[in-house]
């Protein structure tokens, strides 16, 4: 069965430039879930900034986020799923409490935990080093840094959790992820033997 390596963090971590990475090193061998709220905002999704707006995009999101990770299992269950961020990085963005956002996904913290296999957490870039010619992006360095905290914080308790922090060599940043998931590919290929 396929596995899945959720791939989080804060704005301009350098999450898209990563898994752009993983498909050249890997190829064949991982399946990569694409970032749901891009696929909804770029495709016309309203982005409001209030309760509702938070409410409805998050409940959006995970919902597309789902059946996109999911297709993707059961068609390549041969392959290491890289998912482009992960459903508890909805609960950064919830408007409400934790309680509230569980209950309106119909889910619990354990059974979202359960959902991947391994987490890695790229921290927001470095004030100098913050990307913002992405046109999804909308947030100040101060507020990704906030967002950061928050996204990290979502993921609190998955036994296998990787946190790469902001360093000023980017490409230390994605040499040091890139290997991470060539030592799971290792484990899941010898894991079928």
């Amino acid at each position: 069965m396929a596995k899945k390596l959720a791939i989080t963090g804060g704005p301009s971590g350098g999450k898209t430039t990563l898994i752009e990475v993983l498909k050249q090193e890997f190829g064949p061998k991982i399946k990569v879930a694409p970032e749901a709220a891009s696929i909804l905002y770029k495709g016309g999704f309203p982005r409001v900034k209030n309760y509702a707006g938070y409410y409805h995009a998050q409940l959006a999101i995970i919902s597309t986020l789902r059946h996109i990770e999911d297709l993707l299992v059961e068609s390549h269950p041969e392959c290491l799923i890289i998912c482009d961020r992960g459903s508890l990085d909805s609960l950064a963005y919830w408007p409400d409490n934790e309680e509230h956002f569980f209950k309106n996904i119909n889910s619990t913290r354990q059974t979202e935990l359960a959902r991947y296999d391994w987490v890695l957490h790229l921290d927001t870039a470095t004030e100098g080093d913050y990307d913002t010619t992405n046109p999804i992006r909308t947030e100040s360095f101060h507020e990704a840094l906030l967002l950061n905290e928050k996204v990290r914080s979502s993921w609190n308790g998955h036994p296998r959790r990787q946190i790469i922090t902001a360093e000023n060599d980017f490409f230390g940043k994605m040499k040091k992820a890139t290997d991470i998931v060539e030592e799971i590919l290792s484990q899941m290929s010898l894991n079928k033997k």
